[in-house]
């Protein structure tokens, strides 16, 4: 029961991994503004683009992050049970790790965006702050 167990689990993160870059959260410390998007390419990547929609205007550009620390593992796990009813191999890599990064995104109305974050995790799980060219100041959440 307990191969079944570890097996279920990677298969589900495999399938985690497999989706859609982590959501992007933004929120105006001034007026409550609040928008929402993603990055691309968090998973054990240095680098991608990033995206956040608010009501009123659309951020795009390029995220940069400086890793630290670093600590991989690939490992193989097999999984056999009695009577040939449960067969199977994953691998299954681990990565533990942190750094900072910095985003740097304009918008559809002409305005720039500085991001600043620390981050942890293989998947990007961040918190920081973005301020816009005219001095709005947002709280970043990445998970």
């Amino acid at each position: 029961m307990y191969k079944l167990t570890a097996l279920t689990l990677v298969a589900a993160l495999v399938l985690t991994a497999c989706g859609g870059g982590p959501e992007t959260l933004i929120m105006s410390r001034r007026t409550g503004l609040t928008g929402s998007g993603e990055i691309t390419q968090g998973a054990l990547r240095n680098s991608g683009d990033m995206t956040i929609i608010t009501r009123f205007e659309t951020f795009t550009g390029r995220w940069v992050a400086m890793r630290e620390g670093a600590n991989q593992s690939l490992e193989l796990l097999n999984s056999y049970a009695s009577g040939s009813v449960l067969r199977g191999t994953a691998r299954l890599l681990s990565e533990t790790e942190a750094g900072f990064g910095t985003a740097i995104l304009t918008s559809d109305g002409g305005r720039s965006m500085r991001c600043e974050f620390r981050y942890t995790g293989m998947q990007i799980n961040a918190i920081g702050v973005c301020e816009t060219t005219d001095g709005e100041v947002f709280d970043l959440q990445v998970s």
